[in-house]
């Protein structure tokens, strides 16, 4: 199966199975390396990646849904300038996720703070994520490193850096 998308900003033609999950499509095709490709079942939550903004565990994601979509790993998202919002809040608050699941928190930190974005540009109804949807969210990684506190104050932490970001941009 021919299958167009974008990957860390760079237009593809992947010729794969359509059953192909997104993580093997990623180790094999794109030689990503900090993705976890151990597992196949959604256990670790180690492989999330942003598929059109929404944190998602690219081994349950099969190769079909990827047709016209936007993948981002966390190999691309470091060249983002929104990175420095997770890595500023990260120090703010002294809190870090674990080396085995940083990459994966990170992203799915970002989607989060991607709802805050379409919150008030009016994309969106949905209003800005609760603490409820947070521990949720973060919850894709079964890592224990964070505590819900600890994920709270981060992500409150990079909301102020992200609405400052925001701010000066009009």
């Amino acid at each position: 199966m021919k299958i167009e998308c974008t990957i860390d900003g760079k237009h593809l033609l992947l010729t794969v199975n359509s059953n192909k999950p997104l993580n093997l499509i990623l180790a094999d095709e794109l030689e990503t390396p900090l993705l976890t490709i151990r597992c196949r079942d959604g256990s670790c939550g180690n492989c999330v990646v942003l598929l059109n903004d929404e944190a998602v565990l690219s081994c349950l994601i099969p190769a079909f849904r990827l047709k016209g979509a936007r993948v981002l790993t966390f190999e691309g998202y470091q060249k983002t300038r929104f990175w420095h919002d997770l890595e500023r809040a990260y120090e703010d608050t002294g809190s870090h996720p674990c080396p085995h699941c940083y990459a994966s928190k990170t992203l799915i930190f970002e989607s989060l703070l991607q709802m805050i974005v379409k919150s008030e540009s009016g994309a969106s109804r949905d209003e800005e994520p609760d603490e409820e949807t947070i521990v949720r969210e973060i919850g894709l990684n079964k890592c224990p490193c964070l505590d819900a506190h600890e994920m709270l104050d981060i992500f409150k932490a990079a909301a102020t850096y992200r609405r400052r970001r925001r701010v000066r941009r009009y």
